[in-house]
């Protein structure tokens, strides 16, 4: 069930799966135009194996409704939302999973509360933007044209016919075009923060799918060293194992948040 939890003095739309018996808490952020629909599979999973889970719509996307403030949509705001999401719900030491662009606003949430957090996955991630392909998501396109065109002219045969169509489709129409714009900027020129995180300690997990097209497999692989991370490789998944193989990923998070 959605639940709306007011921090930075604005909403973000939540969701939490409660496991029966309490192990520990792990907070989940979603991708570019993404939601917290994306862990619907996974996040049961793993509350099922005792873990309570946290996630939801970066602010600006799906149900989080759209901000007033100029900086709302900065890796840096929304990595404080993911810190104060957690603090509001009593987390304490949760373990935090990124993925994809959501790896940069974790990679930035544990510089700024470097004692708070357990651990730290990248799941399909990388160390920094990688560039931008979608020239119909230009900021001059998201800022003029209406959300709604811009689906049906690019995006939708892409998802037509597939289980969560209407989902994708309604949560790109409810997405503020600004918040989109500036996770597109973010993708293509946030620098590299990762030597800072792997000097706070933090224990590392990369994880990525075997045909995973996003970050280059040997850019994540890389990364993995310079964390000093434990490296997992999801068979049978691409970019997002959450959705691919939803068991398998639950078992892997699962047997690395055990041993922290």
């Amino acid at each position: 069930m959605t639940k709306l939890i007011v921090v930075q003095n604005e909403p973000v739309a939540t969701v939490v799966f409660e496991p029966k018996v309490h192990r520990g808490d792990v907070v989940l952020v979603h991708g570019f135009t993404g939601s917290k629909e994306d862990f619907s599979d996974c996040g049961p999973m793993i509350a099922e194996q005792g873990y309570r889970v946290l996630t939801f719509d970066n602010r600006g996307q799906h149900e989080s409704p759209h901000s007033k403030r100029e900086d709302a949509y900065t890796i840096k705001s929304l990595a404080r939302d993911a810190i104060d999401l957690a603090q509001s719900l009593g987390m304490v030491k949760p373990h935090l999973l990124g993925h994809s662009f959501g790896g940069l606003v974790a990679q930035r949430a544990v510089l700024m509360a470097p004692n708070y957090w357990k651990s730290l996955t990248l799941m399909c991630s990388g160390p920094a933007g990688i560039g931008f392909r979608e020239d119909f998501l230009s900021r001059e396109t998201l800022m003029s044209i209406p959300m709604e065109k811009i689906w049906d002219d690019h995006m939708d045969a892409n998802d037509l016919g597939k289980p969560t169509y209407e989902m994708k489709k309604h949560r790109w129409k409810m997405s503020d075009p600004r918040s989109v714009a500036t996770h597109r900027d973010h993708l293509e020129d946030e620098p590299t923060i990762v030597k800072e995180v792997h000097a706070t300690g933090i224990s590392a997990h990369v994880v990525y799918g075997e045909n995973d097209d996003a970050w280059p497999l040997a850019l994540q692989d890389q990364m993995a060293k310079d964390l000093n991370a434990q490296l997992d490789v999801i068979p049978g998944a691409g970019h997002c194992p959450n959705e691919d193989t939803p068991q398998l990923l639950s078992d892997v998070l699962v047997a690395f948040w055990n041993k922290n």
